[in-house]
């Protein structure tokens, strides 16, 4: 019997707005390959995984990683919208509202 846990996979396609067959397809790859890495199948190839993570714009280890929080998740939807040349602009306004908030704690 196979792990029916599911990956972060589906997710990140899902933030594209892709079907898994429109993943399958920009991928090179079958439907049914898509499905089976999204369930973590025993024949689930990690070069199918790292395919996806090229394509979606995430690493493998965010695929991978532990269920994120409605917020982590609405952070990474509108991050995954703007363009990646863009993103250390994002990180430093974090940075900036960390600073921030650490101040106000004081």
């Amino acid at each position: 019997m196979h792990n029916t846990h599911m990956n972060n996979l589906a997710q990140f396609r899902d933030l594209k707005g892709w079907s898994q067959k429109d993943l399958a397809d920009i991928v090179g790859l079958n439907q049914s390959t898509i499905q089976r890495a999204e369930t973590e199948h025993p024949s689930a190839k990690l070069a199918t995984y790292k395919k996806c993570a090229d394509v979606l714009g995430v690493s493998l280890c965010d695929i991978f990683c532990e269920q994120r929080s409605d917020l982590e998740a609405a952070v990474l939807k509108i991050l995954s919208e703007i363009p990646s040349e863009r993103h250390q602009e994002v990180l430093a306004l974090f940075q900036l509202a960390r600073n921030r908030v650490h101040e106000e704690d004081e």
